[in-house]
């Protein structure tokens, strides 16, 4: 093998890993941290430190790679980057994770084309079991687990009502939780599958096989583990130790249930392949034997194309990062706008109604009242700069109580607040009175852009801070009523209010 080939080939695993490792070790920190706290996602730090094995078993082959890419993963590369960005700015660790080893993967095609495919891409898409982009899945599988339970109960004539995903028997009730879905058993099983395949059957047929056996074996140990736990409850009259405490027993299961035949089977399938043919006879000389090396300064050239465009994201953020907060702030006072000749205000009262933001750095609200003697109410919750656990878009941020509050309807407004600013109205009802209703008109506002609903809000926010304007909050307009129609005569009103408050705020 050339030593210039060999040069270009350490060149590019080294800055390759640098740039995955320094440029992005927030989202590795993140990784880590998940594989240590998460339930689902324990098996982590197995499926990182057997890639890193197998890879290291296959560093000859990554030797032997000479640079013949696939400029199509050019495109997939800079989209890579464009998520990464955008993510990061939005703050969605799934997508930023999940950029890790897209980046890996599309520059070494990018690079070296169809070798790297081949040789290479199946150990490291072993990183893909690692992620938490599986959470989807769960929800499935509970509902598989208690289908498969349901018969199971009835076979050994246990009385049982089933309810959504709980799981009644006359001596107790169980919650079939995420945790009982199965998830992170399939994940052990599917990645297991897929290292004995790189390992020992090198044929992307009996791989899929065997993966298929891993998938039912496991997805069945799960429904036998979770029928032990009932069945062993429904023994005991719910006294028996596996009804709270059933880790260890779970794993057991697992081994004997899942591992145990899916080595058996694979054991068959590996037995029933074909002699492998030796590479050498297979392989074309130009492959196997130093051959004239054309010139490699086109490839230097594409190597410096991939780093640079998985520095962009890194980059970017690193410069936003160094600007001031109050520079990227729209907002410099506590106080709400001050009302034109229309309405009058605010005045600062206590309210029926009121969202529920956390960390907000503004909470304020005020009342208006027009010449006609029509009050209306201005809450404002707004964030000055955003982190995690301090956000606009929020699991725990909600538009009202529903402890107070009733929702009636919740649609866009009937009508745009003014040229591509549109407003969701939300009608209400007092739990506590049913006579007393709220209309409301409320809508994100990000920077320069308006939204209403959470997506758009996470998406708007994503460019609005990296054009380094990470100032929003939600802005709600809401008017007390004594039935739907009377709030719905009050669009006008509201309407006219918004006007004020957005323009104070954009």
């Amino acid at each position: 093998m050339p030593s210039e080939l060999k040069r270009f080939n350490l060149t590019t695993i080294s800055l390759v890993l640098l740039t995955i490792s320094l440029g992005y070790w927030q989202e590795w920190l993140s990784l880590f941290q998940l594989w240590n706290d998460s339930y689902d996602y324990t098996h982590g730090f197995l499926v990182f430190f057997v890639t890193l094995w197998l890879l290291y078993t296959k560093r000859h082959d990554a030797m032997l790679l000479k640079p013949n890419g696939w400029w199509i993963f050019l495109p997939a590369l800079l989209l890579t980057a464009a998520a990464h960005l955008l993510a990061k700015a939005a703050d969605v660790k799934t997508v930023a994770t999940l950029s890790l080893p897209c980046f890996i993967l599309f520059s070494g095609m990018f690079l070296y084309g169809k070798q790297f495919f081949i040789k290479i891409t199946p150990t490291l898409s072993l990183l893909f079991f690692a992620l938490p982009v599986w959470d989807d899945i769960a929800p499935l599988l509970q509902r598989i687990t208690v289908f498969t339970n349901q018969i199971l109960l009835s076979a050994f004539d246990i009385p049982a009502i089933i309810r959504d995903l709980y799981i009644t028997i006359p001596q107790g009730t169980f919650f079939v939780a995420g945790g009982c879905s199965g998830s992170r058993y399939l994940l052990v099983a599917m990645f297991i599958s897929n290292v004995y395949g790189i390992l020992y059957l090198k044929d992307i047929k009996r791989s899929l096989l065997l993966f298929s056996f891993s998938i039912f074996f496991s997805m069945l140990a799960n429904w036998i583990r979770v029928f032990g736990i009932i069945y062993a409850g429904y023994q005991t009259n719910m006294q028996s130790s596996l009804v709270n405490d059933h880790e260890v027993y779970g794993w057991i299961i697992f081994a004997v249930v899942c591992l145990l035949p899916v080595f058996i089977t694979a054991h068959f399938i590996e037995k029933s392949a074909p002699d492998a043919i030796s590479e050498s006879t297979t392989s074309s000389p130009s492959s196997t034997h130093a051959t004239a090396t054309p010139s490699l300064t086109p490839t230097y050239i594409r190597l410096g194309i991939a780093v640079a465009i998985m520095l962009i994201s890194p980059t970017w953020i690193s410069l936003l990062s160094l600007t001031q907060p109050s520079e990227r702030g729209v907002l410099t006072s506590n106080e709400l706008p001050v009302g034109n000749g229309t309405w009058k205000g605010p005045l600062l009262k206590e309210t029926a109604w009121k969202p529920r933001f956390h960390n907000a750095d503004l909470e304020a609200t005020g009342v208006y009242i027009n010449s006609n003697g029509d009050n209306l109410q201005l809450s404002v919750n707004w964030y000055v700069e955003q982190h995690q656990g301090k956000e606009l878009v929020y699991y725990d941020n909600h538009l009202f109580d529903d402890k107070e509050w009733t929702l009636i309807s919740s649609n866009a407004a009937p009508a745009s607040i003014q040229k591509g600013i549109a407003a969701k109205e939300t009608i209400l009802r007092s739990k506590s009175n049913q006579d007393n209703f709220v209309i409301i008109y409320h809508w994100y506002q990000i920077g320069p852009f308006t939204a209403n609903t959470d997506l758009k809000a996470k998406l708007f926010g994503a460019i609005a801070r990296l054009t380094g304007r990470d100032s929003s909050g939600l802005l709600a307009i809401a008017k007390y009523c004594s039935s739907i129609s009377s709030c719905q005569e009050y669009r006008e009103e509201l309407l006219s209010l918004s006007v004020i408050a957005h323009n104070s705020f954009k």
